[in-house]
């Protein structure tokens, strides 16, 4: 019998809390997004031959110097001296289109070179 005054207590103690907290403000119906500038695209390289193509891949891909990657024409290859054991790391290059593929131990990847943007039509001359 004692415990019930206790009970009652406790049930009202914990009933009151967080009862002083005010409710969280209504969102508003529609939020405007913050205008976002458009970054300055960087100009346009095109690479003009397979070989340009290849070390723009070695490039991009790899992180090697133009001066570092060599093509070899008579095997469609690209290489470059390995970072570790002094020897030469040579990949396969084929291009197609605005993609280069490097293939080494049966592994391809896949680089796509830029292209240059549509530019403004030219107006035709009668």
């Amino acid at each position: 019998m004692r415990a019930l005054p206790l009970i009652a207590a406790s049930l009202i103690a914990v009933s009151a809390c967080g009862q002083g907290e005010a409710a969280p403000a209504p969102m508003p119906a529609q939020v405007e997004p913050a205008a976002v500038a458009e970054p300055t695209p960087e100009p346009v390289v095109v690479p003009v031959s397979v070989d340009a193509a290849c070390r723009y891949a070695a490039r991009v891909q790899y992180g090697q110097a133009d001066a570092d990657v060599v093509y070899d024409a008579s095997t469609g290859t690209v290489s470059w001296p390995a970072p570790v054991d002094g020897g030469r790391l040579t990949f396969s290059c084929a291009v197609q289109g605005g993609q280069v593929a490097l293939s080494r131990e049966g592994q391809t990847q896949i680089i796509t070179y830029p292209t240059p943007a549509a530019g403004p039509a030219e107006k035709e001359t009668r």
